[in-house]
């Protein structure tokens, strides 16, 4: 009989060895590299940590110094010394800014130019093999990546190295995830339709979404035969299928509802969290006496022309709530309008005061905004920020607007309306309600399955039409196989009734 001692010993050992029990893991985290991706995967990652994880975060050099990631417990990979300032490069090569003031909304070739210099922004790392080295010398429990199109790319780096991978991004491409679905109910992300659409909308959403099947403009798979040639081809989207999990930085509430998976969880958005008290000069917003105006374009630098910053100016002047706006400028009233150029959005939008968020409608936005329960006036530019815009209107948590073709009397009678009329209120309370009952806290749901997938793997999620060639998944040959047999069928009763006729004819001729 074994003493309690040597019981306990192996209790104690089962236990520690036991499936169920989360032990320390390694996982590097690589963001888009753009400021706003930075602050959701620092928070997933502070979220890691507390479950006892061991978390890297890769950083380009131009971002290193910028405080971006706030939590001590992170520890940063820096890569990419010599490319520059990216957002600055992608906006000058593109000018997509100056022509939006100019009148013209991100077109397709937009896209393709930053396609392009992205494109040699993923070379340049995968050709660094110290960076990589790094990574592989750290042997990741799990390497997550951003589901940023314009960096699929590097998932050459987890395929070389035989790496668990997992996706996480705003955008989760229903093609990738292998779900039918029907362009009649659920808008392609470059329209500005609703998932009610007229008929020739759902006409442009079965065009977009047939030639996503086709062709994707935004992958070049000759980086898997260029950079990991010992391994067998694989195309860069067959690969992104093989994630243990796809994280997507969506819900049901703010977006439209959508087929998903097992291995697909939507988390809403999670840079949300609950609001801090103000600090420093932000302390005398506590004093508004009629509540406050957040307005934030996001990390970008639109570059506002000077008729737009005096257009906006003259429109916060006419309110008789206080303003607080991210600009680089100087206010010309700072006992109302108080600019900064950096603001703590999420703190303000959880702020008492707050009426209304002037926004461009960026996902880590509309998510503060949500969470918090504060209507919206949209101001997109660019990119999906008008399909956001859209979808805060048909739900009716605000209103919309072109900043460029408004008028300062415009401006601030849709402020008004946004912060006095009582609906826009109740319909993004209700959402709020909502959202923190069905997804608390989204930071640590992320964790969540990211740790899950690391006990258990993500196979037991993952569907067959994950595994099979497009062609099988969309029953092209299937169809294939149908079109032969009606085809051959045809041409049988053809045959046969050329036959029958001809031998019909001949009795008719013998018999005359």
């Amino acid at each position: 009989m074994c003493s309690p001692s040597k019981v306990l010993v192996a209790l104690a050992v089962t236990f520690i060895l036991s499936p169920t029990t989360s032990r320390a893991k390694t996982v590097v985290m690589f963001p888009g590299p753009s400021k706003s991706y930075f602050i959701y995967h620092a928070n997933i990652g502070q979220a890691l940590v507390d479950l006892g994880h061991d978390v890297w975060i890769c950083i380009p050099d131009y971002l290193a110094d910028k405080g971006l990631i706030k939590y001590k417990d992170i520890k940063t990979i820096v890569y990419g010394k010599g490319l520059g300032d990216i957002e600055d490069n992608m906006l000058e090569a593109s000018n997509i800014i100056a022509k939006f003031w100019a009148g013209f909304d991100t077109g397709f070739g937009d896209l393709l130019t930053i396609t392009r210099l992205f494109r040699r922004f993923t070379r340049v790392i995968l050709c660094d093999q110290s960076f990589e080295e790094t990574i592989v010398n750290l042997k990741p429990d799990l390497f997550i990546l951003d589901a940023f199109m314009f960096t699929r790319e590097l998932l050459v780096i987890p395929y070389k190295h035989e790496l668990p991978f997992a996706l996480i991004g705003t955008l989760h491409e229903l093609d990738l995830a292998r779900v039918p679905y029907s362009p009649a109910v659920e808008p392609y992300m470059t329209q500005k339709g609703t998932n009610r659409m007229n008929f020739f909308q759902r006409v442009e959403a079965t065009i977009l979404a047939s030639i996503s099947k086709i062709h994707d403009p935004f992958s070049d798979n000759s980086a898997v035969t260029t950079f990991a040639p010992e391994k067998p081809y694989k195309s860069l989207n067959d690969i992104a299928l093989q994630a243990e999990i796809f994280i997507s930085e969506s819900d049901h509430i703010l977006d439209y509802p959508r087929p998903e998976l097992p291995n697909t969880k939507r988390i809403g958005g999670s840079s949300v969290s609950e609001a801090k008290p103000l600090t420093g000069d932000f302390q005398t917003l506590d004093n508004s006496v009629n509540g406050l105006v957040v307005v934030s374009f996001g990390s970008l630098d639109l570059k506002c022309p000077t008729h737009i910053l005096t257009k906006m100016v003259a429109a916060f002047e006419k309110l008789d709530l206080n303003v607080v706006w991210k600009a680089n400028l100087t206010s010309p009233k700072p006992d109302k309008i108080m600019i900064k150029h950096w603001l703590p959005q999420n703190d303000l939008l959880g702020h008492p005061k707050t009426k209304v968020f002037v926004s461009h409608c960026g996902k880590n936005g509309q998510y503060e905004a949500l969470y918090h329960a504060v209507p919206i006036l949209c101001l997109p530019v660019l990119g999906d920020q008008h399909y956001n815009s859209e979808r805060i209107i048909v739900k009716g948590f605000g209103l919309g607007a072109d900043i460029r073709t408004i008028t300062a009397e415009e401006f601030a009678d849709l402020i008004k309306e946004v912060a006095y009329n009582p609906k826009y209120k109740t319909n993004i309370q209700r959402a709020s309600t909502l959202f923190k009952e069905l997804y608390k806290v989204p930071m640590k749901e992320a964790a969540y399955w990211f740790d899950h997938v690391m006990k258990y793997g993500g196979d037991y999620m993952r569907s067959s039409g994950q595994e099979m060639p497009l062609y099988q998944f969309l029953l092209l040959d299937v169809m294939a196989f149908f079109i032969g047999v009606l085809f051959a069928t045809l041409l049988l009763l053809f045959f046969v009734a050329r036959f029958c006729y001809r031998r019909i004819r001949r009795f008719k001729i013998k018999a005359d």
